[in-house]
């Protein structure tokens, strides 16, 4: 390479799959052993911004909010693009693919409608919303203004959409998250895993140079893999366009509202101790325990996330739980008092009424969930190996036909839908689990764990049909 950089045993290759994934990345072109440092990259090799660019694109990158920082890079690249020739990238960005296939923002309406998600669908519409705006009332306005960076070029929503997904999916954070991306010519053409052979690792004598170091023996031939982080498949798909199967690091999120728990309850059949079905309207004492908790007040956090812990993690989220155990409680004295930690423990019940109702009204929740798919995660299997399936239509209409995935962006949206219910389907076994012990935990208070009977009218769904938002 120019500039300082160096390859020492790694290549660009077609691994047709090879890696887990698809299409082209790196190898191994002769044995080498664990430290060997494979690509050598100065931080002149590495296409970023800084102080020392022209200050109206710095100007204009400052007009994108933080959480946006792969479109703040995207500037860049339009910026060196059009430089052409001249560039110290060109060579760089003329290898960069024309089109970034999987990446949903792109997706047509049909894909975009199957993910069935909305955490992720309403991300894309966001991710959307500010590529139109931006390109309309900031970018169309820039050509033969004083302001104008790109030397009168007029950049569209194409460009900037083309820029966008180029950084989402090669861009690197090697300063940390408070210094600007980075683009590393060849070490971004490695790809995912969880169980990496090769890292990214800062030199020594600072500067920011960075290299590509084997973390063991890697035989010649072997595809090169980095771990893109501890990421769930949102972010892997919202960025780089794919999913990983069975992602220990994957999550469903749901927003915690009351009315949430009460559709769980319903879902369940919970009953109060008087045998009609439990009111779940809060209390003074109950709204302050969930205060402590984090989901109501001011400060909450109402996002809950199942699954995503990592290999052997627990896949409850302690605070569903725990809200649950405040919420079906007949009386103030068998919750209060214990603390967030110990409200939390999924593997500590309070007392076996308790637990069991609390436990019954989370599955209901995980349930209520699942209902909220269009198809079930059976019909899923079967449109992903090209079996048609009937789902009811809405307002309970008779059914229509669904026919399996027309296209790769199709099959992707099924597929990453599909992850979802099985994080889902795991978590109600595992409130089936843990039911069985506390009904079969003899040394277990039978404290009522059941709401007194309180009469009203049933509340109204969740909102955002039970789901969080994502954002990546």
């Amino acid at each position: 390479m120019q500039r300082g950089g160096r390859v020492d045993g790694a290549t660009l290759a077609n691994l047709a799959g090879r890696d887990g994934g698809s299409g082209w990345g790196l190898k191994a072109v002769r044995d080498v052993h664990q430290g060997h440092r494979l690509i050598t990259l100065p931080s002149g090799c590495h296409l970023t911004y800084g102080a020392n660019d022209d200050p109206r694109l710095l100007a204009l990158i400052d007009k994108v909010p933080s959480e946006l920082w792969g479109a703040k890079l995207a500037l860049q690249l339009i910026a060196q693009r059009l430089q052409g020739g001249e560039s110290q990238f060109a060579s760089y960005i003329a290898e960069l693919p024309k089109g970034f296939p999987g990446i949903p923002m792109f997706f047509p309406r049909t894909a975009l409608d199957m993910i069935d998600y909305p955490p992720c669908s309403q991300q894309v519409k966001k991710r959307c919303k500010w590529l139109y705006e931006f390109s309309t009332d900031v970018l169309a306005k820039l050509p033969g203004s004083p302001e104008d960076p790109f030397g009168g070029v007029a950049v569209d929503i194409n460009a900037l959409g083309w820029a966008l997904a180029a950084v989402s999916s090669r861009a690197f954070r090697t300063r940390g998250p408070t210094h600007p991306a980075a683009m590393l010519p060849l070490i971004d053409m490695a790809n995912h895993t969880f169980s990496p052979n090769a890292e990214v690792l800062p030199l020594e004598g600072g500067g920011g140079a960075v290299g590509l170091f084997a973390r063991r023996a890697i035989a010649e031939g072997e595809p090169l893999l980095l771990s893109y982080g501890k990421l769930s498949n949102d972010f892997l798909f919202m960025d780089y366009g794919f999913i990983v199967e069975d992602n220990p690091y994957d999550t469903v999120q749901l927003r915690f509202d009351v009315n949430l728990l009460q559709a769980g309850a319903l879902v369940s059949n919970v009953s109060d101790a008087l045998g009609a079905p439990l009111d779940l309207a809060p209390r003074t004492w109950q709204l302050q325990l969930l205060a402590e908790l984090g989901l109501v007040g001011p400060a909450a956090n109402p996002e809950l996330n199942i699954g995503g812990g990592g290999p052997g993690a627990e896949v409850l989220d302690g605070r569903l739980l725990a809200a649950a155990r405040v919420m079906v409680a007949r009386a103030e004295s068998e919750v209060a008092g214990r603390g967030v930690e110990r409200l939390c423990a999924v593997d500590r019940p309070l007392g076996r009424d308790n637990e069991l109702a609390a436990l019954r009204t989370v599955g209901g929740v995980l349930a209520f969930a699942l209902s909220n798919f269009v198809t079930t995660l059976e019909q899923d299997k079967a449109l992903l190996v090209g079996q048609a399936v009937a789902v009811p239509q809405p307002g309970g209409a008779g059914e229509r036909q669904l026919q399996p995935p027309a296209s790769e962006d199709e099959m992707l949206a099924v597929r990453f839908r599909l992850e979802k219910k099985k994080i889902l389907s795991r978590a109600l076994q595992r409130v089936g689990a843990l039911s069985q012990a506390a009904a079969g935990n003899a040394e277990l208070k039978q404290t009522a764990g059941s709401a007194a009977a309180k009469k009203g009218s049933k509340p109204s769904p969740a909102t955002s049909k039970g789901f969080g938002s994502k954002k990546p």
